[in-house]
């Protein structure tokens, strides 16, 4: 009579399993990226009451005869089936249309990587040549496609993991550049205060005008500006000589401070196309100091592993279905910000769930490191060949699970469960009756 009883306990632990794993599967319907889970049971060893025999020239054989113990835990899989995609033409939005995974990380060691940091820190994104991926990461990966840029510009998901993939080509800026661009900076702020002091001036010129002596004073000032066009220009061509490639900044022209016309209309008419002149030099000496302090990206990937980066100057940016993420410079070129990889897995259903979306690789699940010797930009694919699926910008995969299957399960669960608690309160009625036989034996 106990057998039963300690089937029953199996029975409902098990659907309570069975139960948990619907209850979180029902919890992550509205969850990107989610993979469902199922469980399944087996049974567990039978005893034997009596074995089987064979046949013999007058009987014939006769059927062991075994009682089984109930069942247990078989596995609890995830399915790895796709889910539908939804729409949200969002750029760094993507779904994987097909097999693989997003490789994603947060850095071990940041001497293993050259990336853009505090104070001005410029990078290539790129890992050390030689380093494995898998030791300058802490690798996961997920199939959850809403990334995000960080700071810096570096594409990453809700938890700050940075997206991994081939690094751009990213040619940084030389420190003499940088050392003579801080300086013509430097004197393009002063020469920005004095164009504000010239404005100023002019415009309380024209409130207090007086004909008597206005003119006198403002040729004055004129004449001490244009000592800062001279100022401005020599640091010019100080620059034009010093960078490289040579740039080629027009000097700023001198404003006439003589022979100015006797009445406020004239002089008026005659300063405005100076300081429009002013305003457009100062443009585009800041457009040339930006274009020698910025990092250069080519039109095509390093084949080299790294980060994607997307420039802060960037006008727009897009995604193709390869993965590569191109960008519009502030030239108006395209370029391209790195390529995105996927990692693909002989066994997705043996990756282990490491919450926030992502997966680990486990003993079962195959290694990407087929070569034992580091994880290289060679064991990752590019989105589209090798069976690998192809990205889709603008959406992100939702989660495969079927509430109408999910309920029905959970039915099944719950009568599983109930059936189970019966044969316990069943088995301890009989086993009153055995209690209570006594009474009636012996009255």
């Amino acid at each position: 009579m106990l057998r039963s009883m300690f089937t029953g306990i199996g029975g409902i632990r098990n659907f309570q399993y069975k139960l948990d794993v619907i209850g979180n599967n029902i919890s992550n319907v509205n969850t990107y990226g989610y993979k469902k889970a199922r469980v399944t049971f087996k049974d567990l060893v039978s005893q034997q009451i009596s074995a089987a025999t064979s046949s013999t020239g007058t009987r014939g054989g006769i059927n062991g005869k075994q009682i089984g113990l109930g069942s247990g835990l078989g596995s609890i899989e995830t399915i790895h089936t796709q889910g539908s995609t939804q729409t949200t033409a969002r750029p760094l939005d993507l779904a994987i249309g097909g097999d693989g995974f997003f490789v994603v990380g947060s850095i071990n060691d940041v001497t293993l990587i050259s990336m853009d940091g505090p104070a001005g820190k410029l990078g290539t994104n790129k890992v050390n040549t030689g380093v494995p991926i898998d030791r300058v990461f802490n690798l996961s990966f997920t199939r959850a496609g809403n990334f995000y840029l960080d700071e810096y510009g570096y594409v990453v998901n809700a938890d700050g993991q940075y997206l991994i993939g081939e690094a751009a080509i990213k040619t940084l800026p030389s420190d003499k550049n940088l050392t003579q661009v801080n300086n013509l900076r430097t004197q393009l702020d002063n020469f920005v205060n004095g164009r504000d002091g010239l404005v100023n001036f002019v415009q309380n010129w024209k409130n207090n005008f007086d004909p008597s002596s206005s003119f006198t004073n403002f040729n004055k000032f004129i004449g001490d500006f244009n000592k800062q066009i001279d100022v401005m220009n020599e640091s010019v061509r100080n620059f034009n000589d010093a960078v490289s490639p040579k740039a080629n900044i027009n000097n700023m022209t001198k404003i006439p401070n003589n022979g100015w016309p006797n009445t406020l209309d004239q002089a008026e008419k005659m300063m405005g196309p100076y300081l429009e002149q002013i305003s457009g030099f100062v443009e585009s000496v800041q457009q040339v100091l930006q274009d020698y302090s910025e990092p250069k990206y080519g039109n095509v990937t390093s084949f080299e592993p790294g980060l994607i980066q997307i420039p802060k100057t960037a006008k727009s940016f897009g995604i193709t279905a390869d993965g590569k993420v191109t960008f519009i410079d502030s030239n108006g070129q395209l370029k391209i910000a790195g390529q995105i990889l996927l990692a693909q897995f002989p066994n997705p259903t043996g990756l282990e769930k490491m919450g926030g979306n992502t997966f680990k690789e486990t003993n079962n699940s195959g290694k990407l490191d087929r070569n034992a010797n580091g994880l290289t930009i060679n064991e990752l694919s590019r989105p589209g060949l090798n069976g690998a699926g192809e990205i889709i910008s603008g959406a992100l995969e939702m989660s495969n699970v079927d509430l109408s299957e999910e309920f029905t399960e959970m039915i099944v669960a719950q009568r599983g469960f109930q059936a189970n608690t019966r044969i316990i309160t069943t088995s301890d009625e009989i086993l009153q009756e055995l209690v209570n036989l006594k009474k009636y034996l012996n009255p």
